[in-house]
């Protein structure tokens, strides 16, 4: 608790494939085929063992605690941290494909759904679903949602080139509303194909830019896509990207679209300016503990609109200290804190304001 309210992670993670049994809830097809693109397509070639079990090794030695996989750890974990709630996103699983078939993600939210039974208050899961039939992903979303007790789902910021604007994807926007539940964009954004075409392997050159732009990118396609319109009660999460760029952002959105929607033979299609969109508190963007720039977009935005994150188990997240690293932020008053670690966060799962 914090000012007498729950501290709510917004972005943390889970491990599934760091399990001995992780393949267990798949077809032994889907698993076989799930295990050898796990062990083929490793994001950094220089961490690649010579064998499955280094491969393996390897991959639970890029998280700070094995939290992201024993339930009953994370939960000593957020106790040590002072973290009430976690919002639980996939890890490898969801992040390296676009479309997965209903049945691998109904395995992988089962599997969820008995991580977050250790405790459903604390632990509360976000739904993978499968994209490549956007009726299958519907049913999947409603069943996670009725059945499994999860209160957001996961898209990619794209998805097969495929923006969020897209409207291939506004039948499930309509879904989310009818069940209130989030729309949470999170991280990798297609753009990393270009990025790594022109570093190659020069990971963190890539990397220093990925997380932002992807959801600068995000962020365009969905004021500009009409998305919050034509959704006008879809709550949207852009998670993984930092802070410090959203009022520059939204002021160049507001600069072009006044330069260039208002010219002879070109047709505005907004009810309000881009940054004018802030003001009906459906977005809501997602803060590193450590960020410098976050009193600054306060500042210029408000608090009502950043979250807190984690990224716990990550190798490249604090722990331990998040939370106090967060706390120790100069230029925050504590009513700021509080909204950012608590009120945002219930609004954005819940609707609440």
């Amino acid at each position: 608790m914090f000012n007498g309210k729950p501290v709510i992670d917004v972005d943390g993670h889970v491990n599934m494939e760091c399990l001995p049994n992780w393949i267990s809830y798949f077809s032994p097809e889907e698993g076989a085929e799930l295990e050898e693109e796990l062990l083929s397509n490793r994001a950094h070639p220089n961490d690649r063992g010579t064998s499955k079990e280094e491969i393996y090794e390897s991959i639970r030695n890029r998280n700070r605690s094995t939290g992201g996989w024993y339930p009953d750890v994370r939960l000593k974990d957020m106790d040590s941290e002072g973290i009430d709630q976690a919002l639980l996103f996939c890890t490898e699983m969801g992040m390296r494909k676009d479309f997965y078939a209903p049945s691998v993600a109904q395995g992988y939210n089962n599997w969820l759904r008995d991580y977050c039974s250790e405790d459903t208050k604390r632990l509360r899961g976000v739904a993978l679903l499968p994209l490549g039939d956007i009726d299958d992903a519907r049913r999947e979303l409603r069943r996670a949602v009725t059945e499994l007790g999860f209160p957001a789902f996961f898209m990619k910021p794209s998805v097969n080139n495929m923006r969020p604007q897209d409207p291939y994807f506004h039948p499930l926007y309509e879904e989310a509303e009818a069940l209130d539940v989030p729309l949470m964009l999170h991280i990798p954004h297609g753009v990393f194909g270009l990025l790594m075409s022109q570093f190659g392997y020069d990971f963190v050159s890539a990397h220093a830019v990925l997380h932002p732009m992807g959801m600068m990118l995000a962020v365009m396609d969905i004021i500009y896509g009409g998305i919050m319109d034509k959704f006008p009660k879809l709550r949207v999460g852009f998670m993984e990207g930092q802070v410090g760029w959203v009022p520059w952002l939204l002021w160049r959105l507001d600069e072009q679209y006044e330069q260039f929607m208002y010219r002879p033979g070109m047709k505005a299609h907004l009810k309000n300016l881009p940054s004018e969109y802030l003001s009906e508190g459906r977005m809501f963007f997602s803060s590193d503990p450590e960020e410098k720039y976050m009193a600054f977009a306060a500042e210029q935005i408000g608090a009502d609109h950043i979250v807190w994150a984690s990224d716990y188990p990550h190798s490249d997240g604090i722990f331990p200290g998040a939370l106090t690293t967060f706390l120790d932020q100069s230029g925050l008053s504590t009513e700021q804190k509080t909204k950012i670690i608590s009120d945002n966060a219930l609004a954005l799962i819940d609707g609440r304001s």
